[in-house]
């Protein structure tokens, strides 16, 4: 394995090591009400998912997840645009009223959603796809 290959896989793993830590910030607000921790790693999910959205793979600003290829062929693999718009909005929901009870059922259905990008990210490191020249253009065109 080439160290290319090695730094793109270690890609997915970065993901999968970013949606973990953010599923256990969720699990202890949601189970212990533990919010320290809640607010900065939703802000940087937040502002994650809004660099993915707007497809700006580049963004200069301090952005640690969703800013590789490896970060937004998962995203994409795993989410479709409407269940990234939720995202979004449940992370908002959940910066903007912390203290009320609904906004716990806002945290586990966030969740699930990371849950699953955090398998497919993990299913990726294990089983690299390769990816045609066409959708590499296509890729570095967007960026």
């Amino acid at each position: 394995m080439t160290s290319t290959e090695q730094q793109d896989r270690a890609q997915y793993l970065s993901l999968a090591l970013f949606s973990q830590k953010l599923i256990s910030v969720l699990m202890d607000y949601v189970d212990e009400n533990k919010r320290t921790k809640l607010e900065p790693y939703l802000d940087e999910a937040l502002a994650s998912l809004r660099n993915a959205h707007a497809q700006s793979v580049l963004s200069p600003r301090k952005v640690t997840a969703l800013t590789s290829y490896e970060h937004l062929r998962t995203l994409q693999e795993v989410w479709s645009k409407k269940e990234r718009s939720q995202a979004i909005r449940m992370i908002q929901a959940i910066l903007r009223a912390p203290t009320d009870p609904k906004t716990k059922q806002v945290a586990n259905r966030l969740i699930d959603l990371f849950s699953k990008l955090q398998n497919q990210a993990l299913w990726n490191f294990e089983q690299p796809k390769p990816v045609s020249p066409k959708v590499m253009r296509r890729l570095c065109q967007l960026a």
